[in-house]
């Protein structure tokens, strides 16, 4: 094993983000600021003296003991406890966060101990308390393995916190990856799509937008995902699974698995088997790519 961590201390971050953007008269809701934006949030990711980047360890007890020391250092409850939750994930890696938490509830949280960044990252929205560490894994051979976490896999936590992609599917087949920011992407598809009822697929949670339009035309590409006779086009996003609670990205490669797993109804029910174990830390994308190929 060859894996470290990134420490994350307590912050304020959101709260700095968005004065600073008011100061720079940068908006998320104007899509000619993307660029401007992404940048912004690098360039303050990469600079925060908060955000830490450990040693690289060999051994899982070590790493663990390491950061455990790191975090119970900047406080003095004696109640505390480790839990884990999932942060992200896409087509080639994972990202876990690990905090300490009170379970007996026996002192008053102060909002000073909030961490912004940990609270808004993960996917049950938990709040965050104090210091915490995020791990890497990637797919290797059916298994997931840790890795090494850079600051720049940190910059792609905060932007997808903000930034989130999805998948428009035309009536001719063609997918078109579509970037949208806030809760629904109506700015940039339009106002002719009408939000559906998400459909489960192999632990994915698709959310679609489907177009509101006289074209009678089956749209074959989406009826086989979706699992039911979809016209006219259709826009793919993802909410992130076992919450719903956020919006995960889904790209065109993603899409294309699914549409080639769908063949294999044998891999499909090993993985609706997988999903029956109930794993709190249940990530679809490392499912599609354990049985796909």
């Amino acid at each position: 094993m060859n894996q470290n961590y990134c420490l994350v201390r307590k912050n304020k971050i959101y709260t700095e983000i968005y004065d600073e953007l008011l100061d720079y008269e940068l908006s998320m809701n104007n899509s000619d600021h993307n660029d401007k934006i992404k940048i912004y949030l690098e360039k303050k990711i990469l600079n925060e003296k908060y955000i830490e980047i450990s040693e690289i360890f060999t051994e899982q007890d070590d790493i663990l003991s390491d950061l455990i020391i790191k975090i119970t250092s900047q406080t003095s409850n004696p109640n505390l406890q480790g839990n884990t939750v999932m942060v992200y994930a896409d087509d080639d890696s994972m990202y876990e966060l690990f905090h300490m938490e009170d379970l007996t509830k026996s002192r008053v949280l102060l909002d000073d101990d909030l961490n912004e960044f940990g609270s808004i990252s993960n996917t049950h929205l938990l709040p965050i308390y104090w210091d915490y560490g995020i791990f890497k894994s990637v797919y290797s051979d059916g298994k997931i393995r840790g890795d090494t976490i850079s600051k720049e896999d940190m910059v792609k936590i905060l932007i997808q916190n903000y930034y989130h992609t999805g998948v428009l599917i035309h009536l001719d087949g063609k997918l078109q990856q579509i970037e949208f920011t806030g809760e629904n992407p109506f700015k940039v598809i339009g106002n002719n799509f009408v939000q559906s009822n998400p459909t489960e697929i192999v632990g994915f949670s698709l959310l679609p937008f489907i177009e509101n339009s006289s074209d009678e035309t089956i749209n074959q590409k989406a009826s086989t995902i979706l699992g039911r006779e979809i016209k006219g086009r259709v826009f793919i996003s993802l909410l992130c699974p076992t919450t719903n609670k956020k919006y995960w990205n889904i790209f065109s490669s993603s899409i294309n698995n699914l549409l080639e797993i769908s063949k294999d109804q044998e891999k499909v029910k090993k993985i609706y088997e997988e999903l029956d174990r109930d794993d709190k830390h249940i990530n679809p994308f490392y499912l599609l790519k354990k049985y796909f190929n």
